[in-house]
């Protein structure tokens, strides 16, 4: 953790005053990463980023109902998650997804294919167990 000012100093997370700001930033470290994670993210988003997502280190989990198409199945190993996950977002039930890095970790939340909020996990340690939990949902997820 860096010394700023003589006190120790850590950005730990942002939330994006828009979500097409978010969504941007996203992208940028898309093309700048080379092991990525997706859950449960809305299909729309999804078809958005497939581009940039060729010849990445990935793996896919979407959300519950959905199946995979055939660019995808080609694209990455493919789930379909088995649980309900969901928040309450300003009064209003929504889907929680994120897409995952080695040192980042975007939450998104949408509705109804709607990008509503994304936020960014900054703080290494809290990024890599979310990075983790990718990996149980993974585990329990329903293969394509």
């Amino acid at each position: 953790m860096p010394i700023v000012d003589g006190k120790y100093e850590a950005k730990i997370s942002t939330t994006f005053a828009s979500p097409q700001e978010g969504i941007d930033e996203l992208k940028r470290m898309i093309q700048k990463s080379r092991r990525i994670r997706i859950s449960n993210i809305p299909m729309q988003l999804l078809e958005a980023l497939t581009p940039l997502l060729k010849n990445k280190d990935l793996m896919i989990v979407l959300p519950q109902g959905e199946k995979p198409t055939e660019e995808l199945k080609k694209l990455a190993p493919v789930a379909t998650t088995k649980a309900r996950i969901y928040v309450d977002y300003m009064g209003q039930e929504a889907n929680s997804g994120a897409v995952n890095f080695a040192s980042r970790s975007f939450g998104i939340i949408w509705a109804k294919d709607k990008v509503l909020m994304v936020s960014a996990m900054e703080y290494s340690k809290c990024a890599k167990c979310l990075l983790e939990a990718f990996e149980g949902g993974w585990h329990y997820a329903q293969k394509w």
